[in-house]
């Protein structure tokens, strides 16, 4: 239904959607060690009132939880009914809140440090969710803004806000899940900023449409910062000129140095150290600067490879670093990225098992339509509906014929995002206009009263 790099990891057959148009080939990925599985991971939020407490989003695992500083670790996955979780995010306002992004599943959050997650899919016309941007709100607050990008539009909505709004007005943004870094609120403007493959765009605050970064036009911006203690703003492209920092709110931008042939995937910074930074690559791996950029170093000894989706810094104690290398685990630093060993212990389920415990759930979502529960007065859904299991699963488990942990949630999408969301869906299969049809009228029927859970 969605564009996906990650089909063979599910065992799907890439013919059923079109493949994902990479602006360029990232590193293959490193082989695991003997008998130990893959682990994709997209993001780690560290608890900054409580370091202990760490969180990692990965695409084929869902979410893990450790609360003794990477020991122990378990599944947060209560309430998620796809585990491709591309972003995770703490709350700028409300301690133990955080939103997680699912490519499919669609928004999901949770108010316990992720004891229990609840899908907030209202108003999203596409649920292939793959980046997350929060400020506080302190206009009308305490609240945080949210926004969010999917594969093909942007929203955006306050947290006591019951439906998302779409804010994409014609701006071409990346389509595929490998940018969770490329959306960022500015806390002194409240401008939102936006990567993409044609340069980075802006949307001041109350304004409609985006304008675009003049020194930034025509640049691949894959990452996206903001350092707390400055408010200076970072892009990072993906073998554009490398990494430009702009120190007066966005108006003027200069490049670093260095790294410019690199995809840049993230960019952390020392709290303790003004000058220091850290930036992930899909090429170089980790990399450290002393000089705000102006010179780089490698921080790879005891990195298998250099694909790094992931990095985080521990704010407490600005030595100890965590990355996440692609398909092969996470890996933790205490020498400020000198040397890294791997992090044992994170578990790992089996697609059988995840698939089962999905169908297990029992919770509803949040903003679910009102309406029957009684599966028994819901219209069956036309013989067609079957190939929109071909590829992938549905949330709910009354429409679910695939044993598989990527699903796509049913939720009610007024005016004909259905039907868009249908067509798209069939490239690349068999689904006539016809077929398009129905099963774009049942979707529009059976959204609108309240899944059976």
């Amino acid at each position: 239904m969605y564009r996906n790099a990650h089909l063979r990891r599910w065992g799907l057959s890439l013919a059923a959607v079109l493949p994902l148009l990479f602006v360029t080939a990232a590193p293959a990925l490193p082989a695991p060690p003997s008998g130990r599985p893959s682990l994709f991971i997209r993001a780690i939020v560290i608890d900054a009132q409580a370091p202990d407490t760490l969180y990692v989003a990965t695409d084929n695992q869902g979410l893990l939880k450790s609360t003794d500083g990477g020991k122990s670790w378990s599944f947060i996955n209560q309430g998620l009914k796809n585990y491709l979780v591309y972003d995770l995010e703490p709350s700028a306002t409300a301690p133990g809140r955080l939103y997680a992004a699912t490519w499919g599943g669609g928004f999901y959050y949770s108010e316990d440090g992720g004891v229990a997650w609840k899908e907030a899919d209202d108003g999203l016309g596409n649920t292939a969710v793959g980046v997350i941007a929060v400020q506080a709100d302190t206009q009308q607050g305490p609240h945080d803004r949210l926004a969010i990008g999917t594969s093909t539009e942007l929203y955006e909505r306050r947290d006591d806000q019951p439906a998302w709004h779409v804010i994409t007005d014609r701006l071409r943004f990346w389509s595929g899940p490998q940018f969770q870094n490329a959306m960022v609120f500015d806390p002194a403007s409240g401008t939102l900023y936006a990567g993409t493959q044609s340069g980075l765009y802006a949307r001041p605050r109350g304004a409609r449409g985006w304008k675009g970064v003049p020194a930034l036009q025509g640049k691949r911006i894959a990452a996206l910062a903001v350092r707390p203690d400055s408010g200076w703003l970072y892009a990072g492209t993906i073998g554009d000129g490398g990494l430009f920092v702009s120190r007066n709110q966005g108006i003027a931008w200069q490049p670093t140095g260095g790294l410019e042939s690199s995809w840049i995937r993230a960019v952390v910074f020392d709290p303790s150290a003004p000058k220091r930074l850290y930036v992930a690559t899909s090429d170089a791996g980790v990399v450290k600067s002393e000089d705000e950029g102006a010179s780089w170093m490698p921080m790879n000894t005891g990195l298998p490879g250099k694909d790094i989706r992931a990095l985080a810094l521990d704010p407490k104690h600005p030595d100890h670093l965590y990355a996440g290398l692609h398909g092969a685990g996470l890996f933790s630093s205490t020498d400020g990225g000198s040397t890294w060993t791997r992090v044992e212990g994170l578990p790992f389920d089996p697609v059988e098992k995840q698939s089962a415990l999905i169908d297990a759930q029992t919770v509803t979502p949040a903003g679910a339509p009102s309406g029957s529960s009684n599966q028994a007065d819901r219209a069956a859904p036309p013989a067609a509906f079957a190939k929109c299991n071909q590829c992938h699963g549905w949330t709910n488990p009354a429409l679910n014929k695939n044993p598989t942990a990527w699903r796509v949630a049913a939720n009610h999408r007024s005016g004909s995002n259905w039907r868009t969301t249908v067509a798209r869906m069939s490239l690349g299969m068999t689904i006539s206009e016809e077929e398009q049809a129905q099963i774009a009228s049942f979707l529009d029927r059976y959204t609108a009263r309240a899944p059976a859970y």
